[in-house]
């Protein structure tokens, strides 16, 4: 067998063309370097996708504070409406409501124009807002004789068949709602509250009534009656246990409305003159904020109020090293962790420091009120 070996000439003196290429050495270089840019890389997308998701759910919390705020401070502002010329013997009241379409048909509520609930050491209070939706103004109406199913008022102007009325008389004092379903009787003083079905003024439809009972109502011997229109609202807001800001109208209905995500907490106080034991002088100083109800509710001149809105980025560091403070930044509010525990824990995930928050507050006169008591 012959062997033949060919080889590659070049060059004008037909010298060997060297081949180059790269070392080993080089090519383990190459590898280190680009490794060392593909870290460098992601450490910057992974600082910058931290930073993105602060900055976004921190917006989030920032738009779940100001609606929360917002939705709070509107109902708080109409509370009061049909009843802000209320006696002194009537505002404060326990009405007694009765409503056949929730589960609890027979219940109470406070006559006032807001009732604050205080959560049990230091949880999320609780707030009652009270007001009606008529468009008929007037001052206080006597009730000049009833029977179980009628009122005879001193005129019934603006009392129309469809509207929730509270009458408060007797003694001692009893509160009473009622769902008008007359207004026909020729002396043009008589309301009825009966159980029979009646054509609304609103709808111009058959309607059946829901708010008086079956049994017998109250027949007062004095009393007075205030006209609360065919939409009063009786509005509970609260915080859920998933940190969600809650609003039930619970004269009507039965099933709780989310109004904003991201809301831990929800603190309220009373503004009522002279509560400090100084003497009234038309406006609320700094010490007389206060958490007790008012024994008289025509001293209440204010309302404060305050929500907590947590982001739900989870950070690394300890962003947040105090408690957040309300009032003025006097007033911290009692942190918990996604747990429900307070304080600190050996569980990241459950610390509160390591979530960002946002206090929004707002101070809101009770007008109605302050107006009523005026006219």
């Amino acid at each position: 067998m012959q062997t033949f070996n060919i080889h590659l000439w070049s060059g004008r003196n037909g010298q060997r063309s060297a081949a180059h290429g790269f070392s080993i050495v080089e090519l383990l270089v190459g590898m280190v370097l680009g490794l060392l840019a593909i870290i460098a890389i992601f450490q910057i997308m992974s600082v910058w996708e931290s930073r993105r998701r602060t900055i976004t759910d921190g917006n989030s919390a920032q738009i779940a504070g100001e609606i929360a705020i917002l939705e709070l401070e509107r109902d708080l502002n109409q509370s009061g409406m049909g009843f802000g010329n209320a006696s002194a013997a009537t505002i404060g009241c326990s009405v007694a409501v009765h409503n056949s379409g929730l589960a609890t048909s027979d219940f109470t509520v406070r006559f006032s124009p807001v009732e604050i609930i205080n959560g049990v050491n230091g949880a999320p209070d609780t707030l009652n807002v009270l007001y009606g939706s008529s468009a008929f103004s007037n001052n206080i109406q006597k009730v000049e004789s009833s029977s179980n199913t009628t009122k005879v008022l001193q005129y019934r102007a603006g009392f129309n068949m469809g509207d929730l009325v509270v009458v408060s008389g007797n003694s001692p004092v009893a509160c009473t709602l009622f769902e008008v379903t007359d207004n026909t009787v020729n002396d043009a003083k008589t309301i009825g509250h009966g159980t029979a079905s009646y054509t609304s003024f609103y709808t111009g439809a058959a309607v059946t009534p829901t708010m008086n009972s079956a049994s017998a109502g109250i027949a007062y011997t004095t009393g007075e009656i205030y006209n609360l229109g065919p939409n009063a609202q009786r509005t509970q807001w609260s915080v859920s246990a998933a940190s969600v800001l809650t609003r039930i109208n619970n004269l009507r209905d039965s099933t709780v409305s989310e109004v904003s995500e991201g809301v831990v907490d929800l603190q309220a106080q009373y503004g009522v003159d002279g509560s400090d034991g100084s003497v009234p002088n038309g406006h609320v100083e700094a010490s007389e904020w206060t958490n007790t109800t008012p024994t008289d509710w025509s001293k209440l001149l204010a309302v404060r109020v305050a929500v907590l809105a947590r982001s739900s980025q989870l950070e690394k560091d300890n962003v947040t090293p105090t408690a957040p403070a309300w009032a003025g930044n006097s007033i911290p509010f009692v942190m918990r962790n996604l747990d429900g525990t307070t304080g600190s824990t050996a569980v990241i995930a459950n610390d509160w420091h390591h979530y960002r928050y946002r206090v929004y507050e707002s101070t809101v006169p009770m007008r109605n009120m302050i107006w009523g008591s005026t006219s």
